[in-house]
């Protein structure tokens, strides 16, 4: 038991608090405080001893204070302090109902969250329950601490595994004594099945192409005339060259010249021409258009040849049998093929026809009207020619026998697979790596990881069952006591459906009101309002009554409730005079089941109910009070509950009464203490009617209600008009 609150410094409202008088605490204790006077700072000291947690204390620390938090508590078992931020012990049998319990545990404004049903399901499992999940959540922990080394132990593993090969994979390689050698056969096996993959992009053998020569065509060109020129023009123009020793280009410089002809004068010494008429009509008659055009097919033909025959002509010829000889040099290591025979000498002969045919030609050009007879070396150029159409030609057959050869070789080849071949040697090649020390090593760790994690696991799963096994024989239990004192409050609603899950891993409860036989979801934040949910199905009575349900449910089901110490802070909010008498009595009941129960409150009827209730524990009962010092500071003191809530009401109507029969007293005193009276005259008739906190417009609506059943309803127009004279009284000065 909690024996006596000795001293509290610098916490909340309390900044020099020490025990003087007789405020010694009782099995029940009745502790009044006006709002603001400190009783949730008590709370939270009380809250703070029995969970050792420091900062229900730190937190509240007197602002301005210069001193830090100070206490002493003072228990059966002996003094405990809270100097230098922590308790020298602690008080775990101590249970609170208050705003906090009712935050953390069912409901936060209207909303149920999921850490309200995380935390009321603790509430629910009691300590056994709580142990559990607590083993659960531990566990969890471990396992997700091993699920990271396992990921980690698994990247290791995975740096010695080849590329697309997992770690357990890898780790799973077998070992095997001939991996060495099957590692070679298999290289030489890639080896092979490479190179027919490269056989499948390789090209066969390229046929040769002769340039083309017409030496039939050439020999008619290099004979041909012209017919029907004078003889006498022929003459001429022979004797013409030969007097100027024009020689072989002497036509083709008079044919261009001709041209150049132009009136009657010579176009080179512009001589008139009067003398050689006859002479320039010779030339005209021997460079006729014929002879031009013959000039023509000859300049011609020697491109021609240029073409066929030219150097690049030539060197792509001779460039085809030299990567012939390259592919059959790398054919020949698959198949068996006959190489082409050699063309050594070709380009060169083909060269030297060129030269014999354009040395002709422009004999020929010299003087087209000239027949030219062919040479020993054109003649002996063409023989070599025609050797080589021959040569050619078989060398073309050979060259198609072999890419028939080459063809069958590509179809025999194409079904092999690279990447097969290259998978089984990386796989060997991994069984090899994966049994070397480093390793080996590294696979050892990582299943050491997985196992610890699976004994984590499976540890985890045991003890969840046995927590589900458990939940399900307390939860119905549970279910069915709150539901009973939900009876015994009067209210209107009942719970169903209570359950256990794991969200997130961690477990929860949750349930749903049942109102009208109809079941209702809790719902959450993002619930809309037109649908029906926790929020706006209850009202703020049935909520705080719901709130005080699950407490003393836990109560009723905790085994070591003999030894609680139960602290409750204005337990009855928002209910009616029935709640609150009910209230009272489970307060009572509380005390008989528990070691002590201590009861904080700002309204001084409730606790006198409530007082008279306990009037048979006349000797374990104590009044005390949270009285105001100063500005700032508070202080317990002894307090008499009878006289303080006898004496206003009687203090009230006397001052009245004196006021009505002798005219005594300061008339705006008189004018305030008329509600009050009222107020509490009301209450007093109409026991269960009102609640504590309705005011007299409150209590005239209700009296309108019940109608003419009611004893004041006849009053209540006299009622109205002293409720709306006494309002501009009622408040301060321009309120």
């Amino acid at each position: 038991m909690l024996r006596k609150i000795v001293s509290i410094k610098n916490v909340g409202r309390f900044a020099t608090y020490g025990a003087s008088g007789d405020v010694e605490l009782k099995r029940y204790s009745l502790i009044f405080a006006e709002n603001g006077r400190g009783k949730t700072t008590l709370c939270a000291l009380l809250r703070s001893l029995q969970s050792g947690d420091r900062t229900h204390v730190i937190g509240r620390t007197t602002l301005g204070a210069l001193g830090a938090p100070d206490a002493e508590i003072l228990t059966t078992g002996g003094m405990i302090t809270f100097r230098q931020g922590a308790w020298s012990a602690t008080v775990p049998e101590i249970a609170i109902f208050d705003s906090t319990f009712i935050s953390e545990n069912v409901y936060s404004g209207d909303v149920v969250d999921l850490g309200h049903r995380r935390n009321l399901y603790s509430v629910i499992v009691g300590k056994q329950g709580v142990d559990l999940a607590q083993q659960i959540e531990v566990l969890d922990g471990k396992s997700r601490a091993k699920a990271a080394e396992v990921t980690e132990k698994a990247a290791t593993v995975s740096a010695f595994a080849p590329r697309g090969m997992s770690a357990d994979a890898f780790n799973a390689l077998e070992e095997d004594a001939a991996v060495k050698d099957k590692i070679e056969a298999k290289d030489r096996e890639l080896d092979a099945v490479k190179q027919a993959a490269q056989i499948q992009i390789r090209r066969g053998l390229l046929s040769l192409t002769l340039p083309p020569f017409d030496r039939t065509a050439l020999e008619g060109l290099l004979g041909r005339t012209i017919e029907g020129i004078a003889g006498d023009a022929e003459r001429r123009v022979a004797d013409q060259i030969r007097d100027h020793a024009m020689h072989s280009r002497g036509q083709a410089w008079v044919s261009e010249g001709l041209g150049y002809v132009q009136g009657n004068s010579c176009p080179f010494c512009s001589q008139p021409l009067d003398g050689v008429v006859a002479l320039i009509a010779a030339y005209r008659a021997f460079f006729s258009a014929e002879y031009n055009a013959l000039r023509g097919v000859i300049a011609a033909t020697r491109r021609q040849i240029e073409s066929s025959l030219s150097d690049r002509t030539i060197a792509d010829f001779e460039r085809t049998i030299d990567q012939n000889a390259g592919s059959v040099e790398y054919w020949t290591r698959f198949c068996e093929i006959v190489a082409p025979p050699p063309q050594s000498g070709a380009g060169d002969e083909l060269r030297a026809l060129r030269q014999a045919v354009l040395m002709l030609l422009d004999r020929k050009a010299a003087a087209p009207l000239e027949k030219v007879d062919p040479d020993t070396v054109l003649i002996d150029g063409h023989a070599t020619y025609a050797s080589l159409q021959q040569a050619v030609a078989d060398y073309n057959r050979v060259v198609t026998a072999a890419n028939t050869i080459i063809t069958a070789k590509k179809k025999a080849t194409g079904a092999a697979d690279v990447r097969t071949v290259e998978t089984v040697l990386a796989n060997l090649q991994a069984v090899k790596v994966r049994h070397e020390p480093e390793a080996r090593k590294a696979c050892d760790e990582y299943m050491l990881a997985q196992l610890e994690k699976k004994a984590v696991e499976d540890n985890k799963a045991n003890v969840r069952r046995q927590l589900d096994a458990y939940t399900e024989q307390v939860i119905g239990r549970y279910q069915d006591t709150i539901n009973n004192l939900l009876d015994a409050f009067n209210a209107g609603f009942r719970i169903t459906g209570t359950r256990h899950g794991y969200p997130g891993g961690v477990a929860s409860s949750s349930y749903q009101i049942l109102i009208n036989n109809t079941a209702v979801d809790l719902g959450d934040a993002g619930t809309p309002l037109d649908q029906p949910s926790f929020k706006n199905t209850l009202s703020a009575g049935d909520k705080s009554t719901l709130a005080l349900a699950f407490f003393l449910a836990q109560l009723a089901h905790d085994p070591a409730k003999a030894n609680k110490i139960v602290i409750f802070d204005d337990p009855f909010n928002s209910q009616d005079a029935f709640r609150q008498d009910c209230t009272v009595h489970k307060i009572r009941k509380c005390g008989q089941d528990c070691a002590q129960v201590i009861i904080l409150s700002h309204d001084p009827h409730f606790l006198r109910r409530l007082w008279d209730r306990l009037q048979a524990y006349s000797g374990e009962r104590k009044c005390l009070k949270l009285a105001r010092i100063g500005l700032y500071d508070t202080t317990i003191l002894e307090w008499d509950v009878e006289d303080a809530t006898q004496a206003r009401y009687s203090a009230d109507l006397k001052v009245l009464t004196d006021y009505q029969t002798e005219g005594i007293g300061d008339p705006r005193d008189v004018v305030q203490k008329i509600r009050p009276v009222l107020e509490t005259y009301c209450k007093l008739l109409s026991p269960g009617m009102f609640l504590e906190g309705d005011w007299l417009g409150d209590i005239i609506g209700k009296i309108r209600t019940a109608g003419a059943g009611h004893q004041l309803f006849a009053h209540c127009d006299n009622l109205d008009e002293l409720n709306d004279y006494t309002k501009r009284y009622h408040h301060g000065e321009g309120q």
